[in-house]
């Protein structure tokens, strides 16, 4: 029986080839949509979990509270904490400190820079989970001018991790001893760990030394209730960090520590010194939208299938006058249905193999697909679809009367004309609310990019000073050689223009007769600064070289450090700064963008720069770069040449907000695309029910194009119902992600009307083409049964 109805339903799926393939891509789309997205979110939300004690691992961050400003939050803590917490805390089993620290390697002649480098302890090892492949990990880090490579390392620079044992490799400068080799981690670790240092963090005893320069990750003996925990770190906080603050006179600031699990590390947000993060609300957005794709394959199928239900009524009838029973008839459809979702499914699959790799390359991302990985959810899901969009059809197909359909009756019913139609309505709600999100991403994304910054950042270079005494004293030759390369258009030095080297301190003013304790970002610069970049001066003048007293005594401000204060004029204001200056404020200039335009303009002060410089920038074209590389090989022979186009750095900052535009612009036309093929079914379906009256019509002398007339009417109905319904949807998920950018644009009505017309276009284009096949059909062939 089973071959019969596989040949029966074979037979069908050729007969109906258009019918069979809109089908198979309807549905092959929702599906590799949904798995696509599926293997994102799962890569996402499992992050760490290779870890073997993954749910007993927590880390501690730091919040320092300001008297007037926003807290401080950092990802990072004091050294000294770590010992504190084994000392004090029996419910802590060990605790791991790791300290980023990027190295310069020497190999062949040549520097290569590795980013992922850690100063760690030698507990990491029983905190994190680690695969040894050649030495032992019980002493690994013990040793003083000790490293851990992992198998990429090992096999870069030794061929195999068998040979990289006990050799020595030059990290910084300095010979270090490998003394294990373990396997690479998972893509998806929140600490991207290429090599581990050996280090000694407990020689330090202040708390507040380095402004916290470590990750604190600790493994619990059993799991423990974080908050309970973290409210018992307030003690530390008072016992050792407050003597420090108040100590350096730190009035009205206090320290507290904070508890994040393992699991939420990769999610946690508004922390500085922090790794790159995750959105988890990213995640669950695009999963609902996989979703919704996936139901609305499955709703088209059923739509079809049911609108297809009506060509196939005499076979059911002579099926049944022939003594076919009903569960006879129900495994029939079931089995037509089972092979063209087979076949749906296989093609779901080559086009996620397929577009893995884009995937992979939009999303920054090591997804990969293996079938014994995700069996259990993908037989399950295959059922689920299965069962979903195969026995209604089966239960309309075969429940229709025998006596009727011979006669040429088949009504499928009010019900399921309504049902569909509802279908089609939820359909275009959904592409109308994902075209005008598209509408508001583009939109917003193009005024960030065209935005005036008032901080041109076009062809400028960040070269990373060294930070060693022996090559600091050579920084000033760098600098005037390159006042000499014709091909440097302009040069400045100092900190603050990366805003990983961003220095916080506290400063001193007076506003209205009372003095203000307004913690603030500080730039150290140079006189050529604000001309390098553009920046407008809107009172006061710049820093000048000539004036001595510049030097110790002169602070430039930004406007939203002005409006912070609550000068009306500003010029000659005194100001005194945690880093021992006293002077006041000599300019005033336009608040200029150099963090995401997702946050204000946070005050800011410059200051000139009488220590050694963190980073020298130059205005260059991108091909003349190689000469400044020479020069700086020829000055620092032992040091990476680290450089960034600031361009490039400032657009990274949007980078999930362009790839959000990405993916809504790609799910818009996937829900196009398959809303098309939802209308078709459903205008298939009317059409086929009402074909001797099309022909009557014609047959009284209607034209097609009121043919084509009549049967649009009911679609633009269930398009405008489907805007009524999609306009406040629309209106709060935009407005919604709106509110992430402190600058940004309006949601606009014209918005709505495009998404609108959008769709009514897709609609009348989709309606017509039915609607013109049937309006030109022989009215002869239409009533010949009459």
């Amino acid at each position: 029986m089973i071959r019969n109805h596989l040949k029966i339903a074979w037979r069908n799926l050729s007969k109906h080839r258009l019918h069979s393939f809109i089908h198979i891509v309807g549905l092959a789309i929702g599906v590799a949509a949904c798995l696509l997205i599926f293997l994102f979110v799962r890569y996402e939300l499992t992050y760490d979990k290779h870890n073997k004690h993954h749910d007993r691992i927590a880390r501690i961050t730091s919040i320092i509270h300001t008297p007037e400003s926003d807290d401080l939050s950092l990802a990072t803590s004091p050294y000294p904490l770590a010992d504190a917490l084994l000392r004090e805390y029996p419910e802590v089993e060990a605790v791991v400190r790791l300290e980023s620290s990027p190295a310069a390697i020497s190999y062949e002649n040549e520097l290569i820079s590795e980013p992922g480098f850690y100063q760690a302890d030698q507990s990491i090892f029983s905190v994190f989970s680690f695969s040894v492949i050649a030495g032992n990990e019980v002493d690994a880090l013990t040793m003083p001018n000790s490293i851990v490579l992992t198998e990429s390392m090992a096999n870069k620079y030794f061929n195999m991790p068998e040979h990289a044992l006990g050799q020595t490799i030059i990290c910084d400068g300095q010979p270090k001893r490998v003394t294990a080799v373990v396997a690479n981690q998972p893509a998806n670790s929140d600490l991207h760990i290429k090599g581990l240092l050996s280090a000694n963090f407990s020689e330090t005893t202040s708390w507040m030394e380095d402004d916290f320069p470590v990750y604190t990750f600790v493994l619990f003996r059993e799991q423990v209730n974080l908050r309970l925990f973290e409210q018992s770190l307030e003690r530390l906080a008072k016992q050792y960090v407050q003597p420090e603050l108040d100590e350096w006179g730190a009035t009205g600031y206090r320290a507290r520590f904070l508890v994040e699990a393992l699991a939420d590390v990769h999610f946690s947000q508004g922390k500085q010194m922090d790794t790159p993060k995750g959105n988890k609300l990213f995640n669950y957005v695009f999963f609902l939208l996989a979703l919704f794709i996936l139901v609305i394959a499955l709703l088209n199928y059923i739509n079809l299938s049911t609108a297809k239900a009506a060509e196939r009524g005499k076979e059911v009838g002579v099926r049944k006058v022939s003594g076919a029973r009903w569960l006879q008839l129900i495994s029939q459809f079931v089995i037509e249905s089972f092979l063209l979702i087979g076949l749906a499914w296989t093609v779901a699959f080559g086009l996620v193999l397929l577009l893995i790799p884009y995937f992979n390359h939009l999303l920054d991302t090591k997804l990969s697909f293996r079938l014994q990985d995700y069996m259990l959810f993908l037989i399950g899901t295959f059922v689920l679809t299965t069962v979903l969009t195969s026995l209604y059809p089966a239960l309309v197909l075969s429940g229709y009367s025998p006596i009727d359909v011979l006669k040429g009756k088949r009504d499928t019913g009010l019900k399921g004309i309504s049902l569909r139609k509802s279908i089609v309505v939820v359909q275009f709600v959904i592409t109308i609310v994902l075209i005008t999100s598209t509408l508001v991403v583009y939109r917003q994304m193009k005024y960030v990019t065209n935005a005036d910054q008032a901080f041109n950042v076009h062809q400028a270079v960040s070269i990373r000073l060294p930070t060693d005494e022996v090559n600091r004293s050579k920084v000033n030759g760098l600098y005037e050689a390159l006042q000499q390369l014709p091909e440097v258009r302009s040069i400045t030095m100092g900190n603050g223009v990366q805003g990983e080297d961003v220095a916080l301190a506290t400063t001193l003013g007076m506003s209205n007769g009372e003095q203000r304790h307004l913690f603030c970002n500080y730039f150290f610069v140079d006189t050529d600064f604000v001309p390098f970049f553009q920046i407008q001066l809107l009172e006061g003048r710049n820093l000048s070289d000539s004036l001595l007293t510049d030097k110790q005594q002169a602070f430039l401000v930004n406007e939203a450090f002005v409006r912070v204060m609550g000068w009306s004029d500003p010029i000659g204001q005194p100001l005194e700064t945690g880093f021992d200056r006293k002077g006041e404020v000599v300019g005033v200039v336009k608040n200029f963008y150099y963090q995401s335009m997702h946050n204000l303009v946070e005050p800011l002060v410059m200051i000139y720069r009488t220590d050694a410089p963190w980073f020298i920038s130059i205005k260059i074209q991108p091909k003349d770069l190689v000469k400044v590389k020479t020069l700086w090989h020829r000055l620092f022979p032992d040091k990476v040449f680290d450089y960034i186009f600031l361009d490039d750095a400032y657009a990274a900052q949007y980078r999930k907000d362009t790839i959000t535009m990405y993916l809504f612009s790609y799910f818009t036309l996937l829900a196009i695309l398959i809303s098309s093929l939802g209308l078709y079914g459903l205008v298939a379906l009317m059409t086929t029910r009402r074909i001797k009256e099309i022909g009557i019509r014609k047959v009284l002398g209607a034209s097609v194009a009121g043919m084509v007339a009549l049967l649009s009417k009911d679609f633009v109905k269930l398009v405008l119902a489907a805007v009524l319904v999609a306009v406040p949807i629309a209106w709060w998920a935009a407005s919604s992600w709106l509110n992430s950018f402190a600058y940004r644009i309006e949601v606009e009505w014209w918005m709505f009307t495009v998404a609108g017309l959008a769709a009514l276009v897709i609609t009348l284009l989709t309606v017509s083409w039915q609607a013109i096949k049937a309006a030109i059909v022989n009215p002869v062939d239409s009533l010949r049964d009459e």
